[in-house]
């Protein structure tokens, strides 16, 4: 989505004169309701699609626009965009990422997606895990699921089959969703050894499409019971110092 609006438009540089704003701020009374209003109009009329959410960003006259899990920043009339992050100086936190994170974990929230469990026995904390069969650092962060788990972690593994719908890992993460024991099963094929071909209702599309929705583009992806992603591997024990710091 990200791709198709940034291309769908010419890029500008927004230049704001702060002096003016000031100056324009003490004597002019902004009806931002209304500005959103008109500027969610003009947004669909470009895009043929209403963005998700919008609110006005930290900057004057500057509204941050969500499609998805994407985050774009528009001025009010609607002719000038800015794609990139918005970072907040003094304390360095990434605005935009944060923006992001709150919608995929409404995303996340929104339903049961049948996942397959490695629960811990002492639950912390859990973690979502985008992950493809045929994954060298997949298997690599499956091979410590005993030393995760015994930190208090439980993993909730979807399935995001990296060469598409129409592939052997596909067709493989199909099998292993079906067996009669999943745990076992995903864990033969993480290490390469052959399972049986099985073939059942399953979700494995609507994973795969969950994951391209929220922003996943290699696996493993992780995602944080705050919606926070991490993509890539990450150890246990670091994983485990980031998941109780993010709960604090």
């Amino acid at each position: 989505m990200k791709n198709r609006i940034i291309m769908g438009l010419t890029f500008s540089l927004l230049m704001l004169s702060t002096a003016n704003v000031h100056a324009e701020s003490k004597t002019e009374v902004i009806d931002t309701k209304a500005q959103m209003t008109e500027l969610r109009a003009k947004l669909k009329g470009k895009f043929r699609s209403e963005p998700t959410s919008m609110k006005p960003s930290q900057l004057p006259n500057i509204y941050e626009v969500m499609y998805g899990t994407e985050v774009v920043y528009f001025s009010a009339d609607g002719k000038y965009f800015l794609a990139g992050d918005m970072i907040e100086l003094d304390t360095r936190t990434n605005l935009s990422d944060f923006a992001k994170q709150s919608v995929r974990k409404d995303i996340m929230d929104r339903e049961d997606f049948k996942p397959v469990i490695f629960k811990a026995e002492n639950e912390k904390h859990k973690l979502t895990v985008f992950t493809d069969i045929d994954c060298g650092y997949c298997a690599k962060l499956h091979r410590e699921m005993p030393e995760i788990n015994a930190k208090g972690i439980t993993v909730e593994y979807l399935m995001f089959p990296r060469a598409g719908l129409k592939s052997k890992s596909y067709d493989t993460a199909v099998s292993m969703w079906c067996a009669d024991d999943q745990q076992q099963s995903m864990t033969d094929a993480k290490a390469r050894r052959e399972i049986e071909a099985k073939s059942c209702e399953n979700p494995i599309a609507t994973q795969y499409n969950l994951g391209q929705e929220v922003g996943v583009t290699g696996t493993p992806a992780l995602i944080t019971e705050t919606g926070k992603l991490i993509p890539g591997y990450m150890p246990a024990d670091r994983l485990a110092a980031m998941l109780d710091a993010e709960a604090k």
